[in-house]
């Protein structure tokens, strides 16, 4: 993923990032988010990023196009194996809301991140 992303404004939608097969190489432009077993579990990052939930949680330290790996270090690491206590294979609104759920956030805090982070498809 580019680690220059977007203006820094709170909630923004993220650029898609590209999953890579093993032994595949980056630059500082871009930043790694993890390495996998499976592609279905690259492919549940990808989901995870798309989350209000990560994206809000990204928005506290990110204030700026830069998103180096420190900005990340309010959001929560997953599983993102069928041995999670997440079901990724819903929709992201629905992930959401298991997210919501299993960090026991109230009617006031899903309103807010809700109502301003954007939805990325």
């Amino acid at each position: 993923m580019a680690k220059a992303i977007g203006s820094g404004a709170f909630g923004e939608a993220l650029s898609k990032g590209q999953i890579a097969q093993p032994g595949t190489g980056y630059l500082q432009t871009f930043i790694g988010i993890g390495s996998y077993q499976t592609y279905e579990e690259a492919e549940n990052t990808g989901k995870y990023i798309k989350t209000k939930f990560c994206r809000a949680l990204l928005g506290v330290l990110k204030i700026t196009q830069d998103c180096p790996g420190p900005k990340w270090a309010f959001v929560p690491l997953q599983d993102f194996t069928n041995e999670s206590d997440v079901d990724w294979s819903k929709s992201i609104p629905e992930i959401d809301q298991q997210l919501y759920k299993k960090y026991g956030l109230d009617d006031d805090e899903i309103e807010f991140i809700e109502s301003h982070v954007k939805e990325m498809n």
